[in-house]
């Protein structure tokens, strides 16, 4: 399977957690046991690779929140954090993850992909408001 797909089940993850309160080591669990099931996953075969980048991202995300959060904060431009749609938020979650912990990913990369998952999650406004505050966002962590 793609990174691409093993980034879309941690934004799944991700926004679950947002709205559940679920802990990341049990939405890890409940991926092992549903994946391939024809549930919400798009990642239909566990991979080694996924499965480590996915716990990294999912356990990451989880322990660095209130760091990421920080540090997306001042880009929203009159905005809080509490304001936005939780799609947004755990998208732009996911990729402020990546460009601060994740080697192998692109800053670019990780801020088109956000894009890309609120374009289908989101709102209308959506993708141009994650895209704003993601661009600021890798050209102060990762210029």
């Amino acid at each position: 399977m793609s990174r691409q797909q093993a980034r879309e089940d941690c934004f799944k993850m991700i926004f679950e957690a947002s709205i559940m309160r679920t802990p990341a080591d049990e939405l890890l669990e409940k991926f092992h046991e549903t994946v391939g099931d024809g549930d919400i996953w798009e990642l239909k075969r566990e991979s080694p690779r996924d499965m480590a980048y996915m716990e990294t991202v999912i356990r990451g995300v989880e322990e660095h929140k209130d760091e990421i959060n920080s540090k997306i904060q001042p880009f929203l431009k009159n905005w809080t954090l509490e304001r936005i749609a939780r799609v947004s938020l755990a998208a732009m979650q996911l990729a402020a993850f990546e460009v601060l912990y994740v080697d192998d990913v692109p800053p670019g990369v990780a801020a088109n992909e956000a894009v890309d998952l609120v374009k289908k999650y989101g709102g209308e406004d959506a993708p141009a408001f994650v895209n704003g505050v993601m661009r600021s966002f890798v050209r102060e962590y990762a210029g």
